[in-house]
């Protein structure tokens, strides 16, 4: 991961395959909720690492589905389509099992 993610505090989980989040509290918008622009990296980043490509973000289409709140986020990704040029991934937020955000995105394939 890159040193963005570094320092947002993304780490894989035990899984070797969901991205991890202990939030801090730097993380929330107002006390007890957590900010969209964090929920929506954690999404990115996990449907990036899906498409097992070098790749950056074209487009993304965030759906926030209920409030995230301070303690630990997993996100999964899932690769619907990869091409030469363009992969297409989506991302999933959980908190304690709860479904709390969902990204499809775009992505440019640098190699």
């Amino acid at each position: 991961m890159s040193s963005f993610n570094d320092h947002l505090g993304l780490h894989r989980g035990d899984d070797g395959e969901s991205i991890v989040l202990d939030t801090r509290p730097e993380h929330q918008i107002v006390p007890g909720t957590i900010h969209f622009a964090v929920l929506t990296t954690l999404a990115e980043v996990a449907a990036a690492q899906a498409t097992e490509a070098s790749v950056v973000p074209a487009s993304v289409h965030v759906q926030l589905l209920s409030r995230a709140e301070p303690g630990r986020l997993v996100a999964k990704g899932r690769l619907l389509r990869r091409g030469r040029r363009a992969a297409f991934a989506e991302g999933e937020v959980t908190q304690d099992g709860k479904l709390v955000a969902k990204a499809s995105v775009q992505f440019a394939v640098l190699s």
